[in-house]
């Protein structure tokens, strides 16, 4: 089954289910497919219904956490992309984690399913470096003064022994509009499954004997964000806060399909301080909150 959005109507609690992580400074969503991430202005006439959906996420997000106002959206992920999308409780959070991001002290790790066997890399990890160009929308790999710099690092965990698949490991160290997308598919020529857009071939009858294919579903997702943290207290002030989204369930179901081994740590999704995983971690004040249990939609 498709892991696409549901409507903002039943309430509350959908997206209740969907937060991983939560504290006094930051909620963090396992964002699904489908979920434009920006909002419509009240008083547009013409807001398209999809910005509708934002709009109800962040209120039913404020009423969930009985916050005083809406949370604010430190970050974007493609409509396509799910996974971890970081909401500030308040404007000096936001203001915070804005400059955290900007700076890239916060380390964004995707993984993708790509089409492309073993074969088809020229090692077992490597970098990008190649810069982006962007016209009407479309965005390409580019060489003149107005491309801009754009940095992905890759890491091949693993490849379907049946069929031209593999998961790969990304790790996004600028930000630009469909970054990966493009890096995979023109730098790396193995373009994310179910990316229409870039790919430059048809899917592989190999891959469409093994598994189901849902219709619109690109296969990449925000399986983790690394944030710089501060306690007021104890010997170690300062802390690497890494919070993990669990995969959607047609995700791994391909990668099932596929003979493709997932590590519990994407599976699962949760939370490391200073790399090592816990069940609680402190917050500024030297308490340690629970994560939520986890919840797939």
């Amino acid at each position: 089954m498709s892991q696409v959005l549901k409507s903002a109507r039943t309430g509350t609690s959908y997206w209740a289910r969907n937060v991983v992580y939560a504290d006094r400074s930051v909620i963090v969503l396992n964002k699904p497919a489908g979920l434009i991430c920006q909002g419509s202005d009240p008083s547009s006439e013409n807001k398209p219904r999809e910005f509708d959906k934002f709009n109800g996420l962040l209120r039913d997000v404020k009423e969930s956490f009985g916050l005083e106002s809406l949370p604010y959206p430190v970050h974007r992920l493609d409509k396509a992309t799910t996974g971890t999308l970081l909401l500030a409780r308040n404007s000096p959070a936001a203001r915070q984690f804005s400059q955290q991001f900007q700076s890239r002290v916060v380390e964004k790790t995707y993984l993708a399913l790509v089409r492309g066997g073993e074969k088809s890399f020229p090692a077992r990890s490597g970098e990008i470096r190649d810069a982006l160009e962007f016209s009407d929308g479309r965005v390409s790999i580019g060489e003149s003064c107005a491309a801009k710099f754009a940095a992905t690092d890759w890491e091949l965990l693993a490849s379907s022994p049946t069929a031209p698949l593999s998961l790969l490991k990304l790790t996004l160290h600028t930000g630009l509009k469909h970054q990966l997308r493009v890096h995979l598919a023109h730098s790396l020529h193995t373009p994310i499954l179910g990316d229409n857009l870039y790919a430059r071939s048809s899917i592989s009858e190999k891959i469409a004997k093994i598994t189901r294919l849902p219709e619109n579903r690109m296969f990449l997702h925000a399986a983790q964000l690394t944030l710089s943290r501060y306690r007021k207290s104890g010997p170690s002030k300062h802390f690497r806060l890494r919070i993990g989204a669990p995969i959607p369930r047609d995700f791994l179901a391909i990668c099932r399909d596929a003979g493709i081994s997932l590590d519990h740590i994407y599976v699962d999704g949760g939370l490391s301080v200073d790399g090592q995983h816990v069940d609680d971690v402190p917050d500024l004040e030297g308490r340690w909150l629970r994560k939520p249990p986890v919840q797939r939609s």
